[in-house]
């Protein structure tokens, strides 16, 4: 079983529980930064399509390298899309040496505050999972 198919399953219950816990929260995806679906969530209609999600994640992923390095000389760590009717935030994660990004889109009734308390929480939590049996 590949390194992503056994990620996914573990963050079945995480993606769950954050999902669980805050209507709000509309969108939870992770994806490689060369843009393949890792693991989804979405309480969006059966229109949402978790592939076009994950290439526009891995898209936001490089133009916000490219920009911080070439303006900071820093990667880049969080972007956020803020729109009229919710926010989306994008966080870069490193798990066994492999680059993902993690999006999390919220209503307009979640701050933006919120939003990037709860995406930097998940991501912590990723980063904490024990993949020495995955990897």
């Amino acid at each position: 079983m590949s390194f992503n198919k056994m990620l996914s399953e573990r963050l079945i219950d995480l993606f769950n529980e954050y999902s669980g816990n805050n209507d709000a929260i509309e969108i939870i995806s992770l994806a490689t930064t060369d843009g393949f679906p890792v693991h989804h969530f979405s309480r969006l209609s059966d229109g949402f399509d978790v592939e076009t999600m994950a290439a526009a994640a891995s898209t936001l992923y490089s133009v916000s390298n490219a920009v911080t390095k070439q303006i900071l000389s820093k990667s880049f760590k969080i972007t956020f899309i803020e729109s009229e009717q919710g926010n989306v935030a994008f966080v870069s994660l490193q798990l066994a040496d492999k680059d993902f990004v993690l999006s999390m889109s919220a209503k307009s009734t979640m701050n933006i505050a919120n939003l990037r308390l709860l995406i930097n929480r998940l991501a912590n939590e990723i980063g904490d999972l024990d993949l020495a049996d995955v990897a």
